[in-house]
C-alpha cells in the first residue's frame, strides 16, 4: 500500500482517484488544489507519491509545484494532465518527473505508475546516499582524489585541489583530465584508465609528468579504481605529488654516499639484522669478503644486547647509544646505532656506524 497525496483543482478527477486508489489498495491522505497548500500540507503528511495536475489556479502550476516539493520534501511526482503540448512535455522532463498520465485516466496504468515512481524513487535515494557517503569519503581521504567521467573530472577533493596548485575547483571541474597530463604519458594514462573501467579492476601505481592549471610541470605516482558517480561510470584517479618524495630519495642517497664513502666502520641493515650496504672500508678491515646479505651477528664474536636485537627481534628502545663490539676477526670497535622508522614508528633500516 502506497499513500498517495492528489492535487486536482476538478473534484470529479479527484473522485476518480478516490475511487481508483481504494481499489488499487492504496491510501488517499490528503489532497488540494493550490500549490502553495500542496507543499506546506506534503511536508507534514509526506506521502509515497504525489499525484500531480500541471494547470492548477493560484501563483504556482503544477510544474513549479513538482520543483519545489523534490528541493524541498525530495517526493516523487506523477504529473497528470490533457495537456500533451510540447512545451508542457518539455518542461515536465526538465523537473525529472517520476511519470506522466494523459487524461482520462485508466486504473490499471495509474496502479502501474505509482509503483514505478515509488521503487525508482527509491532507487534514487538509495544512490544519492551512497554518492553522499562517497563525496564524503573523498573530502575525508588523505590522499588527492580526482573523479574523472568520459574522459573529463567530475568530482575532487581539497588535495585534488592541491596537485593542480588552485584554490578554486572551477578551474578544473568539467575539464578534460588529459588538459593536465604531458603529452608523453597521455597514451599509457589512458591506455591505464580505460582497462581499469573495461576489466573492473586496479589501476597499478605508476609514474607520470602531470601538468598544474599554470603549466607548471611535476612527477607524480597515479593509482584508482573504477567507480560509480552521478550514476555513470567512473574513476577515481589518486594523485600522490612525487617530487617531494623523489627528493627525499635523492637526498637519503647523498647522505647514504657520504657515509659510506668514509673510511669507518658502516652498515646498512633492514629490520631482520639483514645488512643491506656496506663501504669497501668495513670488507677490507673485517676481512670479509660479500658482506651484504648476511646477518649482522654472524660477523660478531660477541653476545651482548645489539646482537640479541637483530636474533630475536628485540625492539630497538633496549639499546644503549655506543657500545664496544668485538668481530670475529678478533678487533674491537666502538659502534652506535640509529633507526630511519615509518609514521607509525616501524623500524624501516638500522644504520650502524663507528664512532
Amino acid at each position: 500500500m502506497r499513500r498517495i497525496f492528489v492535487v486536482e483543482d476538478d473534484k470529479f478527477i479527484t473522485a476518480i482517484f478516490t475511487m481508483f486508489l481504494r481499489d488499487l489498495g492504496h491510501e488517499l491522505v490528503g489532497g488540494t488544489s493550490s500549490g502553495n497548500e500542496a507543499v506546506k500540507m506534503c511536508k507534514e503528511l509526506k506521502p509515497d507519491v504525489v499525484l500531480m495536475d500541471i494547470h492548477l489556479d493560484g501563483e504556482l502550476d503544477g510544474i513549479q509545484t513538482a520543483e519545489l516539493l523534490k528541493r524541498e520534501v525530495n517526493i516523487p511526482v506523477i504529473y497528470v494532465s490533457s495537456d500533451t503540448s510540447s512545451q508542457v512535455i518539455e518542461r515536465a522532463i526538465v523537473t525529472n518527473s517520476y511519470g506522466f498520465l494523459v487524461k482520462p485516466i485508466n486504473k490499471k496504468e495509474l496502479g502501474i505508475s505509482i509503483d514505478l515512481a515509488y521503487y525508482k524513487h527509491k532507487v534514487d535515494v538509495e544512490q544519492n546516499e551512497r554518492e553522499k557517503g562517497y563525496r564524503e569519503f573523498i573530502s575525508a581521504s588523505p590522499f588527492p582524489i580526482v573523479v574523472v567521467t568520459n574522459g573529463k573530472i567530475m568530482y575532487l577533493n581539497c588535495l585534488g585541489l592541491d596537485v593542480f596548485k588552485t584554490h578554486y575547483i572551477e578551474d578544473v571541474i568539467g575539464l578534460p583530465i588529459n588538459n593536465f597530463i604531458q603529452e608523453d604519458y597521455l597514451e599509457e594514462f589512458t591506455e591505464k584508465v580505460n582497462a581499469s573501467i573495461k576489466d573492473d579492476s586496479k589501476i597499478e601505481p605508476f609514474f607520470a609528468q602531470l601538468k598544474t592549471v599554470h603549466g607548471d610541470t611535476y612527477r607524480a605516482e597515479i593509482t584508482g579504481s573504477k567507480v560509480r558517480f552521478n550514476n555513470k561510470v567512473s574513476v577515481q584517479v589518486i594523485i600522490k605529488d612525487a617530487s617531494i618524495t623523489d627528493a627525499c630519495e635523492r637526498r637519503k642517497q647523498l647522505y647514504e654516499k657520504v657515509l659510506l664513502g668514509k673510511n669507518k666502520i658502516v652498515f646498512v641493515l633492514d629490520n631482520e639484522g639483514k645488512v643491506l650496504k656496506t663501504n669497501a672500508f668495513t670488507q677490507d678491515e673485517l676481512g670479509v669478503k660479500d658482506i651484504e646479505g648476511k646477518k649482522i651477528y654472524t660477523l660478531f664474536d660477541d653476545d651482548c644486547k645489539w646482537i640479541r636485537v637483530f636474533k630475536e627481534t628485540i625492539t630497538p628502545d633496549v639499546l644503549e647509544e655506543e657500545m664496544e663490539l668485538q668481530f670475529n676477526n678478533g678487533k674491537t670497535y666502538i659502534l652506535n646505532c640509529n633507526t630511519l622508522t615509518s609514521p607509525k614508528g616501524e623500524v624501516l633500516e638500522w644504520m650502524i656506524t663507528e664512532n
